[in-house]
């Protein structure tokens, strides 16, 4: 059984297709984060992968952020799947995984619950394997992307009371018999190993290293991290008292546990993968029974490009047992992928509605179609002074409303609900609108009717606050036009007109558009420097910097990015 995790930063991005992708992976169970796919946003090609089934979880504040999806072989697809850690986003079914565990600590009156499910972070799939010794028994996969503290003190306590909850209900299945594997983005570094700069703030930032490090059995924890009195108030306020940790396993640092340089996430901004200038945040911790009798290897791919992340794979000694159907959650369920037709109208309005908007909307078409012929085409005679064209359009303005009024079906009904509906779209405008919407077909269809003189030509007007501003002394391009219109012929303005010379024109440009100059040459290399905007917030946001081309990586590798650093108007910081 081959187990995969992988920040995927976002699931439409791929350049491939997931067929081609998940294959290449060579992985029987696939477990994604940061999809950026919301409910409403997926399509068929990120639902239905051919010879895999689909299992999502969507943040349900905002559109295109977070989530989380584990696609599974059809030949490893699991016999209960659920979204979600607290339960609430599942309607207890059979296929459900369930065994929440305690959650008295959680607070209900303020929705705590429902707020941290509420991201799209969490989907648990349960499968049944048979081990070396020929038994079936359950393993639950965890699939969960962690939220990111960043320098906010409500998201660093909204991370901690997720991890609360995660760690409740691996230890609730593991208690019920019931194999668990948390993996996925747990955005956090546990050991300096894990981090290339370990005198970073976000490293000595330690109480989610503190969580990782009390997750893990006694023997794969970190000797030097102990809590001092101001994290142990910080943990004792955020993790529930019936949590017992030492329960798993860090599956790839059990098998590796003095390799350096093993990250699985890069900064794009600085293109610190080049110099492999890293972290590693994803993880695959099984528990400890199931890595000591079934793991057999575990790899980092940091070749695998197309994100900030790169997988990781685990190994297992063991068969899955296929079920003879997919649960409940998985996407070639849902009503748009079942391969059942629908109409457009069934999601939207009743059925008798329907008819008879779409039959009222026909016929208000072909009336004003009837109108439109009516109006008589304007020979090339139009420059006569017979031609009126206000009475024209009052004309025809006023046939459209008499036409339309008499025309209205008695079968109009009000709105009843100020929610906008399909029918929003085919009801008749105001008169206002039928005004305006006539008047610009008139003027097209006379405009196209009045003869255009091949002499005629049209020169921007000089001004003062032209770019193109010339003395007359100073520019002898000018030009007297002349529009003709029938057998009528006359000056157009009342002076002359300059017409911009290419090179005025250019220069102009140039003078308004100049770019920042050449770059300059860094300090440590002499290579042309890359230009940079400054988009944190502050005194600085918005201004632009030189910094050295190379990617980032440690102060020590001379092939690293050197530390030349100024400002675009060369006021070093």
């Amino acid at each position: 059984m081959k187990v995969l995790t992988w920040n995927i930063n976002g699931i439409r991005a791929s350049k491939k297709s997931l067929k081609v992708l998940f294959d290449s992976l060579d992985a029987d169970i696939i477990c994604l984060q940061e999809t950026k796919v919301t409910r409403d946003m997926l399509d068929e090609p990120s639902a239905i992968v051919e010879g895999y089934n689909a299992y999502y979880s969507f943040s349900r504040k905002r559109s295109g952020y977070s989530g989380v999806a584990t696609f599974c072989k059809d030949t490893a697809a699991p016999c209960k799947a659920e979204e979600g850690l607290s339960g609430l986003l599942t309607s207890q079914s059979e296929d459900s995984v369930g065994f929440y565990g305690n959650l008295d600590d959680f607070d209900v009156e303020n929705k705590e619950l429902e707020n941290l499910d509420a991201e799209g972070r969490a989907v648990i799939t349960q499968h049944r394997i048979k081990c070396k010794d020929g038994e079936v028994e359950n393993v639950a996969i965890i699939n969960v992307y962690v939220p990111r503290a960043a320098e906010r003190e409500d998201r660093q306590q909204y991370k901690l009371r997720f991890l609360s909850l995660l760690q409740n209900r691996a230890e609730t299945l593991l208690q019920n018999n019931s194999h668990v594997i948390v993996l996925g983005d747990i955005n956090t570094t546990h050991s300096p190993l894990d981090n290339c700069d370990t005198e970073s703030e976000e490293f000595t930032k330690r109480p989610s290293r503190l969580w990782m490090n009390q997750f893990l059995r006694e023997s794969d924890r970190d000797p030097n991290l102990e809590c001092n009195d101001e994290e142990s108030e910080i943990l004792g306020e955020t993790m529930t008292p019936n949590l017992i940790g030492g329960f798993f396993v860090d599956s790839f640092r059990n098998l590796h546990p003095d390799k350096e340089g093993a990250f699985t996430n890069w900064c794009t901004t600085t293109n610190a993968r080049e110099n492999n200038y890293g972290r590693r945040l994803d993880y695959i911790l099984t528990n400890e029974k199931l890595h000591v009798d079934c793991v057999t290897d575990a790899i980092i791919m940091p070749e695998i490009d197309g994100s900030d992340h790169c997988p990781v794979k685990v190994i297992y000694d063991c068969e899955i047992v296929v079920p003879k159907k997919c649960p409940s959650l998985c996407t070639k369920y849902m009503p748009e992928f079942r391969g059942s037709q629908q109409k457009l109208s069934s999601f939207f309005i009743k059925k008798s509605d329907s008819n008879v908007e779409i039959s009222h909307t026909e016929k208000e078409l072909k009336s004003q179609e009837i109108v439109l012929l009516k109006v008589p085409v304007i020979s090339n005679s139009c420059q006569s002074e017979s031609l009126n064209l206000s009475n024209l359009k009052k004309r025809a303005s006023d046939t459209v409303l008499s036409t339309s009024k008499s025309k209205r079906s008695k079968t109009d009904k009000p709105e009843v609900s100020k929610q906008s509906s399909l029918k929003t779209f085919f009801i008749k405008p105001t008169k206002t609108e039928e005004k305006s919407s006539l008047s610009k077909l008139i003027n097209l269809k006379i405009s196209e009717h009045i003869p255009k003189s091949p002499e005629s030509k049209t020169f921007p007007i000089q001004t003062k606050t032209s770019p193109y501003f010339n003395k007359a002394s100073e520019n002898k391009s000018v030009v007297k036009s002349t529009n003709k219109l029938g057998s009528g012929e006359g000056t157009v303005g009342s002076g002359e007109i300059t017409a911009p010379t290419k090179s005025n024109s250019s220069s102009a440009w140039k003078s308004l558009l100049s770019g920042p100059g050449k770059a300059p040459l860094c300090k440590g290399h002499k290579e042309p420097c890359v230009l940079r905007t400054v988009k944190k917030d502050g005194p600085n946001k918005n201004k632009q910097f030189y910094v050295c081309a190379r990617g980032e990586g440690h102060s020590s590798n001379p092939e690293a990015r050197c530390d030349h650093f100024v400002w675009v108007n060369h006021k070093s910081k």
